[in-house]
C-alpha cells in the first residue's frame, strides 16, 4: 500500500482529488493508495515532567533539564487524527511524504514515521504549488529520500535546541525573579529574547537622542527652469554626516556668495537604467503590506497561505527566495493569458512581453523555494476578501512588471561656483517608463520629479542664497515588516567585524516561516505593544534584556545557530554534534547563574488586580505560555482562571449554579460572541447566546456557535 502523507485537509484532498482516491472513514483511497493527512504537528516535545514527575514543580535545584532520550507525545487536540494517521500508515509499504515542502513540513512527517516505527520505503513529493498542473508535475518527479531526510535533522535541532533554551531559561530566570518579588513567568527563548532586544536597543536609541541642529545653505538659480542647488560643505566645517553644524559659518557663506553669480563648471547628463523589482518572497511581502496596509506580519503569512491553499492561485509563501527557475519560463505565456481574463489586470496583460528575461530568472540562486508568483489560472477576485485581493494585487504586479522593459531615467549633475564656494544639483527624469507601468513609481524610490534646465559649461546664472535650519532625526521604531527585514538582515545590527562579516552569510534569526510567529508570541506575552503600525517594549520585556547575559540577547548568536541548521540540512553538519554545544552551552549557563556570575534584578513592577467576578478576592494579570492570563488568588477555594481581554478582565455575569461565572467569548462565526459556565468542569454545562454583550437566551449544546 502506497500512502500519501499530507500536512492538512486541503492538501490532501487536492491531492487525492488528481490522483482518483475518493473520500472514506477519514482518508482518501483507490487500489493500492491511500491519501491521509495531518493537522500541522499531531506530536509535540514532551513536557519536563513527562520525563519524570517531579519535574512538574519548578525547583532550581532541577535545572539544567537535559533529555537522556528524547521524547515525544500526541497533541491532546489531535488525538483522534493521530489514530486515523497511525492506523493508515500500519498498512504502508511504501510512504510519500507530500507535507509542505520545507524543513518543518519534513519534521511534521518524518516524527510521525518514527514516532509509529514505520520501516518501510520512503519518497518526496515535493510542491510549490496545489493546483493540478503542478501536482501532476511533482508526482512524475518523486525525489528519493536521501535528498531531503537531512531536513528532519535539522529540524529536529531546532526544535530540541528551543526545547533546551526555552524550558530551562524560562524556569530559571522566572524562579530568580519570583525570589525578587516578580509574579509572572518570564519567557526566555533563543530566537524571540534577541528580537526582542532588536526592539528594546532600538526604543532606547530613540528615546536617548539628542537632536542635533545643522544648517544647509541653498542657492536658487535663474535659468530656462529655475532650480535650486546645494552649498557643499567642505569637511573641515562638517561633522562625519557632512553637516555643517555651525550658524556663523553657514551665515559667512550666505554673506560672501550674495549678490553673486553661480558659473557652471559640471554639467552632465547619463542615461540611467532602473532593474525590474525583484519578485517577492514572504519577508519582503510582509514588509510591504506592513508599510502600505499596515497588516501584521502573521496577518500577512495567513493570506499569503490563503492564496495558496484556499483559492491556489498562487505558489508556495513561506519562501525566502526572489528568483526563479529557468526551466519555468516557458510557463510565463499561460500565466499571462490567464491573467489577462481578469479586466482589473487586462491591461497590463496586453503590453507584456513573454520573451523578456529580468533578472528573476536564475537557477544558481533558486533555494528550496522559488519566488511568490501567480498560477495560470484565472482568479476569481470576487471570492477573495479585501486583504487576499490587495496580496494578490501586489503578487501580480510584481511579477508581470518581469516582462517589461526596464526603466530608463536621464540623470543630471550640474555644479556650480559662486566665489569660492561650491553648488551642486542633482534632477531625474524619467525617459521609459519600462516596468513602472504596472508598478508605479513607488516600487521605485530612486525616481525624482524635478528636472533640470540644459546648460553649459562656463555659463553666468544669477542667484539668491538662505540658510535652512535643520535637525537630526531619531531612527524609526519597527513595524512588523520592518522588524522582520531586521531579523532577515541581522548582519546590519552587529558591530563585531568578524561576526559581521559571517552574519553576511547567514539566513538572520528565525526563518521564513517563523518570524511571525516569533513577533505575535512577543506581543501576546506582554514583551511588545503595538500603537497605530509601531512595536515599542514594555517594561517587562526592557528588564528581561538588562537582567540576561549577552550570550541569551545578541541576535548574531542566534544567527549562528541558524546558520548551523542549515549546515546540517545541507549534510555539512551533523545532529550529534549541534546537540552536544547545545547541551553543553545551558549546562554552563545555568551554572554562572546559580553561581551568581549572572543576576536577575527586574524593577518592581506594579502587579495588575481586578476583584474576582467570583469571590470578590484579588485576581492577578499573570503571563502564561499562551499570553497574559486572570488567576483568582484564592487557588484552594475559588480557582476562578480568565482569560486576559486587553489588560482587563473579559465580560462576566453570575451563573445560577453558584459554582462558576458566565463568562463571554468568541464564537467560531467571526463578530459572534456566547456565553458559558467557567465551573464547566464541575458539571455546570450553561451556554447561554449573547444578546448586546449580556447573556441571552440558553442554547443547544450543538449550537454551531461554539463548534
Amino acid at each position: 500500500m502506497q500512502v500519501y502523507l499530507c500536512e492538512k485537509p486541503s492538501q490532501a484532498k487536492d491531492i487525492a482529488t488528481v490522483l482518483g482516491c475518493t473520500r472514506k472513514d477519514g482518508v482518501f483511497s483507490k487500489e493500492g493508495v491511500m491519501v491521509v493527512n495531518a493537522i500541522g504537528h499531531l506530536l509535540q516535545q514532551a513536557d519536563p515532567q513527562d520525563y519524570n514527575p517531579d519535574f512538574e514543580k519548578w525547583n532550581m535545584a532541577d535545572l539544567p533539564i537535559i533529555p537522556g532520550t528524547w521524547k515525544m507525545v500526541v497533541t491532546p487536540k489531535t488525538k483522534a487524527q493521530f489514530a486515523v494517521v497511525k492506523k493508515a500508515l500500519a498498512k504502508a509499504t511504501e510512504v510519500i511524504i507530500a507535507t509542505d515542502a520545507d524543513r518543518e513540513g519534513e519534521v511534521i512527517a518524518r516524527e510521525i514515521l518514527e514516532f509509529v516505527n514505520y520501516k518501510g520505503a520512503i519518497r518526496r513529493l515535493w510542491l510549490s504549488a496545489l493546483d493540478e498542473a503542478s501536482i501532476r508535475k511533482a508526482l512524475g518527479a518523486l525525489r528519493a529520500n536521501a535528498e531531503t531526510e537531512k531536513l528532519y535533522d535539522a529540524g529536529l535541532g531546532r526544535s530540541r535546541g528551543d526545547w533546551l533554551i526555552g524550558m530551562n531559561m524560562t524556569r530559571l530566570c522566572t524562579l530568580l525573579s519570583r525570589a525578587d518579588g516578580y509574579s509572572g513567568a518570564l519567557s526566555v527563548g533563543r530566537v524571540q529574547t534577541p528580537t526582542l532586544r532588536l526592539v528594546v536597543d532600538r526604543d532606547r536609541q530613540i528615546e536617548q537622542f539628542s537632536p542635533a541642529a545643522y544648517y544647509d545653505v541653498t542657492g536658487l538659480f535663474s535659468a530656462a527652469i529655475p532650480f535650486k542647488a546645494k552649498w557643499q560643505a567642505p569637511e573641515n566645517v562638517c561633522d562625519e554626516h557632512g553637516r555643517c553644524l555651525q550658524t556663523q559659518i553657514a551665515d559667512g557663506v550666505i554673506a560672501q556668495c550674495q549678490g553673486q553669480s553661480g558659473i557652471v563648471t559640471t554639467f552632465d547628463t547619463k542615461r540611467q537604467k532602473a532593474k525590474h523589482p525583484a519578485l517577492y518572497f514572504l519577508g519582503s511581502l510582509q514588509k510591504t503590506m506592513s508599510a502600505k496596509y499596515g497588516y501584521g506580519a502573521k496577518d500577512v503569512l495567513d493570506i499569503a497561505q490563503s492564496l495558496y491553499e484556499k483559492h491556489k492561485v498562487t505558489t508556495y509563501p513561506r519562501t525566502d527566495c526572489p528568483y526563479l527557475p529557468l526551466s519555468q519560463h516557458g510557463e510565463v505565456a499561460a500565466i499571462i493569458g490567464k491573467l489577462s481574463a481578469v479586466p482589473a489586470f487586462a491591461g497590463w496583460c496586453s503590453g507584456a512581453n513573454p520573451q523578456e528575461k529580468s533578472a528573476c530568472w536564475n537557477d544558481k540562486k533558486i533555494t528550496a523555494h522559488h519566488g511568490i508568483i501567480p498560477l495560470p489560472i484565472t482568479p476569481n477576485l470576487e471570492a477573495m476578501s479585501e486583504k487576499e485581493r490587495n496580496l494578490y494585487l501586489a503578487i501580480v504586479q510584481r511579477y508581470l512588471a518581469q516582462f517589461y522593459p526596464v526603466a530608463e531615467d536621464d540623470a543630471t549633475t550640474v555644479e556650480l561656483t559662486v566665489g569660492a564656494h561650491r553648488f551642486k544639483a542633482n534632477g531625474k527624469v524619467e525617459r521609459v517608463k519600462g516596468w513602472r507601468i504596472v508598478t508605479g513609481k513607488e516600487e521605485d524610490d530612486t525616481v525624482e520629479s524635478n528636472s533640470l534646465p540644459q546648460l553649459s559649461i562656463g555659463q553666468s546664472l544669477p542667484g539668491q542664497y538662505q540658510r535652512d535650519d535643520k535637525k537630526t532625526k531619531p531612527p524609526s521604531r519597527f513595524t512588523e515588516g520592518t522588524l522582520i527585514d531586521a531579523m532577515s538582515n541581522i548582519a546590519k545590527f552587529e558591530t563585531d567585524p568578524k561576526l559581521k562579516s559571517i552574519l553576511k552569510e547567514t539566513a538572520g534569526i528565525g526563518t521564513e516561516a517563523t518570524r511571525a510567529n516569533i513577533i505575535d508570541t512577543l506581543k501576546a506575552r506582554g514583551f511588545l505593544t503595538v500603537s497605530g503600525k509601531q512595536l515599542i517594549s514594555d517594561a517587562t520585556g526592557r528588564s528581561l534584556i538588562d537582567a540576561l547575559p549577552d550570550v541569551l540577547t545578541r541576535p548574531s548568536m542566534t544567527a549562528l545557530w541558524e546558520q548551523a541548521l542549515d549546515d546540517i540540512a545541507l549534510g555539512n553538519g551533523s545532529l550529534t554534534d549541534f546537540m552536544a554545544k547545545q547541551q553543553g552551552f545551558v549546562t554552563q549557563l545555568v551554572a554562572l547563574f546559580k553561581q551568581g556570575q549572572y543576576s536577575l534584578k527586574l524593577p518592581k513592577i506594579e502587579q495588575v488586580t481586578a476583584p474576582c467576578p467570583a469571590c470578590k478576592k484579588p485576581m492577578k494579570l499573570l503571563d502564561g505560555k499562551k499570553g497574559k492570563f486572570w488567576a483568582c488568588e484564592d487557588k484552594d477555594h475559588c480557582g476562578l482562571l480568565l482569560n486576559d481581554d486587553r489588560g482587563k478582565l473579559p465580560k462576566t455575569a453570575p451563573c445560577t449554579c453558584t459554582k462558576g461565572v458566565l463568562v463571554r467569548k468568541k464564537a467560531k462565526t467571526k463578530g459572534k460572541f456566547w456565553w458559558g459556565c467557567s465551573a464547566f468542569k464541575s458539571g455546570c454545562q450553561r451556554r447561554l447566546f449573547d444578546n448586546e454583550g449580556k447573556p441571552g437566551k440558553e442554547m443547544d449544546r450543538s449550537n454551531e456557535l461554539v463548534q
